[in-house]
């Protein structure tokens, strides 16, 4: 399916239709899911039929569903490209050693 065809009201229909499988097959009822998750029932029975509901209502059903990875793609941490990494080492380098000090007092002078 591609996501990106549905429509918002459709992404959020299907959404309430994934939380009201889940909960049906754990065999729980939309109170037990709310008090579980500490929602209203009410924002449970939205949800499931698609209705908008905050992310702060979401997320603690779908952790007490136990399906919370379903956001995993949010915590992805960027890849770094082979020649970016390299770059980035090259940057970090550090010396190994000082450098001879330099006097000019030292020198000699020149015979001109």
């Amino acid at each position: 399916m591609d996501i990106y065809a549905l429509t918002d009201n459709m992404i959020l229909s299907k959404m309430g239709e994934t939380i009201r499988i889940q909960r049906l097959e754990r065999n729980i009822s939309q109170k037990e899911l709310a008090i579980s998750a500490g929602v209203s029932i009410s924002s449970v029975a939205a949800l499931e039929r698609g209705e908008s509901v905050s992310l702060k209502t979401l997320i603690p059903l779908l952790r007490t569903l136990g399906i919370l990875h379903m956001l995993s793609d949010f915590f992805k941490e960027p890849e770094i490209s082979p020649i970016a990494y390299a770059k980035y080492l090259d940057s970090q380098k550090t010396r190994k050693r000082a450098s001879a000090t330099k006097n000019n007092n030292d020198k000699a002078e020149s015979e001109w």
